[in-house]
């Protein structure tokens, strides 16, 4: 579904990707690893479009590399951001239907009660202020808001970051359910042995280059992973 080569990317004269390969495939969960700094975020931003890149991003087999944010979205590519950046002030409920601009009412409709389904507690709270939930339930609504899009390819930026542990355990059990649902997840969490547990593939990125590749169980049996990454 995604074939990405030679990506690079700067911030101003710091290079923030060098020459990034790698590939999702279709109803596939690949999760991608590394320090605070190493290109993580940037790398999805470049994918969905909000940061500009040089190299070819594939997707369905053609070359998204030159289209807008908001033909990606149209195309299937979702982004749930870092950091959730939910609309405080508008109801969750709003906030869902955001997510949702590129579809029919009718579409909104259908895929509003598929996310209650989902997000029992959203459907609870669906007429308060976004900005009054907790850090999980904001990080419900921000991916809630992100399947509102149907999304082909879904890109998760850091969903575990700031919760409690059992927090944490919720989120990656709706990440589960979705892989379940064989929705196409390319996810990126500082919680490397979380993502790597539920991913089928892993890549580990170190300074803006892929170093390590291979299944979620390999990168967990990797002893240069298990001495940077998991702590052990």
């Amino acid at each position: 579904m995604l074939e990405v080569s030679a990506l690079s990317s700067h911030y101003g004269r710091i290079q923030a990707l060098a020459g990034i390969d790698l590939t999702v495939q279709d109803a596939e969960l690949v999760a991608l690893v590394g320090a605070n700094g190493a290109g993580k975020s940037t790398l999805l931003r470049a994918i969905s479009g909000v940061q500009p890149a040089s190299g070819k991003i594939i997707f369905d087999g053609r070359n998204i590399a030159a289209d807008s944010p908001e033909r990606r979205v149209r195309s299937g590519i979702v982004q749930v951001p870092e950091g959730r950046q939910v609309f405080g002030p508008l109801s969750v409920e709003d906030n869902l239907r955001l997510g949702a601009y590129t579809r029919t009412r009718a579409e909104s409709d259908a895929e509003l009660e598929r996310v209650y389904a989902m997000f029992p507690a959203l459907k609870e709270r669906r007429r308060q202020a976004a900005g009054l939930l907790s850090g999980g339930q904001q990080q419900m609504l921000a991916m809630g808001r992100g399947l509102m899009a149907k999304p082909r390819l879904l890109l998760l930026d850091e969903p575990s970051m700031g919760l409690a542990p059992r927090l944490v355990e919720d989120i990656f059990a709706k990440v589960r359910a979705l892989k379940e649902a064989r929705t196409t997840i390319f996810l990126v969490d500082q919680n490397a042995r979380a993502a790597l547990s539920v991913a089928d593939r892993g890549y580990v990125l170190e300074t803006g280059r892929v170093v390590l590749a291979g299944s979620g169980a390999e990168l967990l049996a990797d002893e240069k992973v298990r001495q940077a990454y998991l702590g052990l």
